[in-house]
């Protein structure tokens, strides 16, 4: 029969520099069978790959032998890889990866939505800074006091800037990362809800949710729905928010405010209160969720829907990363409520998160019970408990009826939600990385359509990766429920994330953490185990109620070093991402791991990870040579590697 084949184009870009590392540079103790089949693989890689992948690779043996042993890395005919568009930066990345981020050269990594990686150029200017000036607490009235207080004020309305976020309509709180941001919302909600009737508030959070999304469920009082899917979304907002089991007419609560003397001032009443949360990107997948649920929601809330008064909180700690924020504020009107974001995420470095709270909202924050230094205006600590609360002396609902929170001159909502001493050494540093990332990439619609591109060539390489005998090497997760939805190449609807499992010659799972294992001895990072998405994980493994349970009664938990088989079935994956600052060559290094680890490992007649014995004999597929570049010939891909 007739074999469909495309051909892979590895080339050279016109400014690829060579690499600087090699997949050997981590030092093993390899055996002579090892050694051997090392040296034939490296051999027949090398050949056709482009000159700076193969660069990074250790010099394969050059006796005729060795070199007739070769195999091809394999694309299924509608996975073209696309040739590389033009620069999109105000330099190349291969340049900017030499001069601000020589730190990178000790590995390939691809682990960004877990942290991207800091440019040198922040680190130096912020040390700099701090070098040269004087900072002291914020909190005091001092020379060196203020001059922190300034630093903290301008970052702060740069940084909403920089998110696209109206400073006139959002303010932004500092966290410690985008969990703390979410607990913030969370203890707001529990604190309000408990004027309730019945005590409680109710939450629906979507399946895909963080880990620390799905945690808040746990402050509700057991009111709490999960949505599985996207329809059960969609078919929840086309019911006016009725359905999932919340009574509306039975925890009614006032709103209460307090004037600047510290008087009560009761607000308007409602029949409820409810908070909805969800991703904008699937930590797990990359998969991007629909963004005007918020505002979709809203004006059910304001036409009275259901009686309830139901907030969005967007988690757009993945999104971040590579995608414009101003998509999500551009309409403050259409903008969720509570949107919280990690800035280590997008710029490496400082280690903090944010929460951008939409000011016509910023009253249920400021109605939560606790208060830490900083955050009062005055307290009582004898004769009597009282105190007034600086995010309270200026607030407002959606009524109207008092001020603001945070007029166009700035706002008090943050003041009364920062606890403590704020950590502004790293919000100076936050300045810096703002700057220092427009100079570098421009803007975040370029580092979006450059992510996008790598992400779309690291998927359909990943997903053309083939043994001898057509078994497909990668299972890639990219649907929900069952359904393939494609998004790679649409920044609208899939992040620089590719989630996978990696079969054996025979068709069976090889084990998650062996993968990140392998890679981890070839200076190739990723991420493996739950990826903190359980909802979305164990929907994208096809996975029910009782294979949860089996897993708890196996011993099995979360992280690299729980039981990555059960029964041959996996219960996790493996994770890589990228980030503004990835080339192609991370990409090709990648995809060249996984073809020598592998697939050429089984050719070679070495025995699989799992040492079972079990050995794929694979032959050589054909090399054509096209001009003065190298071109794979290779074979169709089975549908089955993109399936869920």
């Amino acid at each position: 029969m007739a074999r469909s084949t495309v051909l892979l184009r590895l080339s050279r870009r016109k400014h690829e520099g060579p690499s600087s590392v090699s997949h050997d540079q981590v030092k093993q103790a390899p055996s002579e069978k090892e050694n051997s089949w090392r040296r034939k693989s490296l051999a027949s890689l090398s050949r056709r790959l482009s000159p700076g992948v193969r660069h990074a690779l250790p010099a394969p043996a050059t006796d005729s032998q060795d070199a007739s042993h070769h195999d091809d890395i394999v694309l299924d005919n509608d996975a073209r890889v696309e040739p590389q568009a033009q620069e999109l930066y105000p330099k190349p990345v291969e340049l900017i990866r030499q001069e601000e981020y020589p730190h990178m050269s000790h590995g390939t990594y691809l682990d960004h939505s877990g942290t991207t990686i800091y440019a040198a150029s922040t680190i130096a200017r912020t040390t700099d800074k701090l070098l040269a000036n004087l900072y002291g607490n914020p909190h005091s009235a001092n020379r060196p006091a203020q001059l922190s207080g300034d630093v903290v004020d301008s970052v702060r309305l740069r940084a909403l800037r920089f998110l696209g976020a109206d400073p006139r309509h959002f303010d932004l709180v500092f966290t410690a990362n985008a969990t703390a941001a979410i607990k913030l919302v969370a203890d707001a909600f529990r604190d309000l809800g408990e004027q309730t009737r019945a005590g409680r508030f109710w939450y629906g959070y979507h399946a895909d949710a963080h880990t620390s999304l799905v945690g808040v469920r746990e402050l509700t009082g057991g009111d709490h729905t999960v949505f599985e899917g996207d329809a059960d979304v969609e078919a929840w907002l086309s019911s006016d928010g009725h359905g999932h089991g919340h009574d509306a007419s039975s925890s009614s609560y006032a709103y209460a405010y307090y004037d600047g003397g510290g008087g009560r001032v009761d607000g308007k009443r409602v029949s409820s209160l409810g908070l909805f949360a969800y991703p904008g990107q699937s930590n797990l997948t990359g998969r991007r969720l629909p963004l005007e649920w918020a505002g979709r929601l809203r004006r059910l809330r304001r036409a009275g829907a259901g009686g309830r008064d139901t907030y969005t909180l967007l988690d757009a700690a993945a999104l971040a990363m590579t995608c414009p924020m101003a998509k999500v504020f551009a309409d403050p009107d259409a903008a969720p409520d509570f949107t919280c974001v990690s800035f280590y995420k997008i710029f490496g470095f400082p280690d903090l998160g944010g929460l951008v709270v939409r000011k016509e909202s910023g009253h249920i924050l400021a109605l939560r019970k606790y208060f830490g230094g900083g955050t009062v205006s005055m307290v009582s600590a004898i004769g009597g408990a009282w105190h007034l609360s600086k995010g309270l002396e200026n607030t407002r609902g959606e009524g109207g009826d008092h001020h603001q929170v945070g007029g166009d001159g700035g706002g008090a909502l943050h003041e009364g939600l920062e606890d403590g001493t704020l950590p502004f050494h790293s919000i100076l540093a936050l300045g810096e990385a703002i700057d220092v990332h427009a100079e570098l990439y421009g803007s975040m619609e370029n580092v979006s359509a450059h992510t996008t591109a790598l992400a779309r060539r690291l998927y359909e390489g990943m997903r053309a990766l083939r043994y001898r005998n057509g078994q497909p090497l990668c299972m890639v997760y990219e649907a929900q429920g069952g359904s393939r939805v494609t998004g790679y190449g649409d920044a609208r609807r899939q992040g620089a994330t590719v989630a996978f499992n990696v079969f054996r010659a025979d068709g069976g799972y090889e084990s998650y953490a062996t993968v990140e294992r392998m890679a981890n001895e070839r200076g190739v990072y990723v991420r493996s185990g739950g990826i903190c998405c359980p909802g979305g994980l164990y929907t994208a493994l096809q996975y029910e109620p009782w294979h949860l349970n089996r897993a708890k009664s196996a011993g099995h938990h979360c992280g690299p070093y729980g039981l990555s088989l059960i029964n041959e079935l996996p219960t996790g994956v493996v994770r890589a991402s990228l980030g503004a600052m990835s080339t192609r060559q991370d990409v090709d290094r990648f995809l060249a791991f996984l073809h020598e680890t592998f697939i050429a490992r089984e050719d070679s007649g070495y025995a699989n990870s799992n040492g079972n014995g079990s050995v794929a004999s694979v032959k050589s597929e054909h090399l054509e040579s096209v001009g003065s570049e190298q071109h794979v010939c290779l074979p169709q891909a089975a549908a089955a590697c993109c399936s869920v």
